[in-house]
């Protein structure tokens, strides 16, 4: 939908409208609201209720005249990419972190159209970050980098749906500051692989409070409780200890696949409802099974991009249907091999995947 000055508009995502005093970019305008604050807004975000010029077309048309030139909007600085997270009171609590967010445009037909890309920045500390994708050759192109304030995501790029796989892999680094705090945490980077395949299932679209109830594949990036700071270093000096080399304290956070390593490059997963959930009785088998699909896909997906060459995901015998499930999910990944895994150790209740790639 294009959007002009002088359009009169609603928010789809929380009460209230104004008016659209300027383009920002092809999907961010400035909308006046009516205390006469401007706030950009994505135009996803919207809708038009009274295209501009509406009500005094017939009283203009006669007396027409040739408007002057407009002048050329300023590329978009960071603060006009950037917005605060709106949470409500009930949603389901997310943990504070960083995280990256793929936002269709259309939240009712998710596998078509364009996306937004966000970086969310769910701390209560500014952060510096760096964001570079990988190519299928292997290089890395820095992409962005700026700063973005406490409780505010940004938005990185609008994408067509066919350029997803050059966006779905790459390296995100982040630096954290608050004016005063008990630590200092430590810089983080961290790489990060989405298989494109996900993006056309309809399933992988979540609801997410940090982005107004809006559908979106969300990506972790790292998770503020998992990041150690300073404070250790710190006190050895204190104390005269011999302390850690800073090239040495560079942090990458731990990934989910780290919890089911059994050796170097190498994992476990169990996908036995009973070693997955505490409380499971009142679950329905096809709530079951969703809910071992998607902790093997998210598993398998951390360990390509975590560099794993060998994951056994444990799917017991039963009916056979777990199993099948997995088998048909497998079909959609290039440079992967998979078997049954060693009968003397699973007999017949797991699958051993080699990935070839990280060989």
């Amino acid at each position: 939908m294009n959007f002009k000055p002088g359009d009169k508009v609603r928010f789809l995502n929380t009460t209230g409208g104004g008016t659209v005093t300027k383009n920002i970019n092809s999907f961010m305008v400035s909308v006046a609201i009516e205390d006469g604050f401007e706030i950009p807004t994505l135009t996803s975000e919207l809708v038009i209720i009274e295209p501009s010029g509406t009500s005094d077309k017939m009283f203009t048309r006669a007396h027409e005249q040739v408007a002057p030139p407009k002048p050329v909007e300023p590329i978009a600085d960071e603060y006009d990419r950037t917005s605060r997270i709106r949470t409500k009171p009930g949603q389901h609590p997310v943990p504070s972190g960083i995280y990256l967010a793929y936002v269709p445009h259309d939240q009712q037909w998710m596998m078509t159209g364009n996306l937004d890309i966000f970086l969310i920045n769910h701390t209560d500390m500014d952060i510096l970050y760096s964001f570079f994708l990988k190519d299928a050759e292997g290089k890395f192109s820095g992409i962005d980098y700026g700063s973005i304030e406490k409780s505010s995501k940004l938005a990185l790029e609008s994408i067509v749906r066919e350029d997803i796989e050059q966006w779905s892999g790459g390296v995100v680094q982040i630096l954290f500051h608050s004016d005063e705090g008990e630590k200092v945490l430590m810089p983080v980077s961290t790489t990060f692989r989405i298989k494109g395949t996900i993006f056309y299932k309809d399933g992988s679209y979540k609801e997410c409070g940090l982005l107004d109830n809006q559908k979106a594949i969300m990506y972790t990036v790292c998770e503020l409780n998992r990041i150690p700071s300073t404070v250790e270093h710190l006190l050895n000096e204190k104390e005269g200890l011999d302390s850690v080399p800073v090239s040495a304290r560079q942090f990458v956070p731990e990934s989910a696949i780290d919890r089911y390593r059994i050796a170097p490059r190498e994992a476990e997963v169990d996908l036995h409802i009973s070693a997955l959930r505490d409380k499971y009785e009142n679950l329905s088998p096809n709530e079951i099974l969703t809910i071992q699909i998607g902790v093997f896909e998210r598993m398998l997906e951390n360990a390509m991009a975590r560099n794993y060459t060998r994951v056994v995901f444990i799917h017991g015998v039963g009916n056979g249907t777990l199993k099948q499930a997995l088998i048909d999910r497998l079909k959609d990944y290039g440079d992967i091999e998979f078997r049954n895994a060693p009968f003397a150790k699973y007999g017949n209740g797991a699958v051993e995947i080699v990935i070839h790639q990280n060989m």
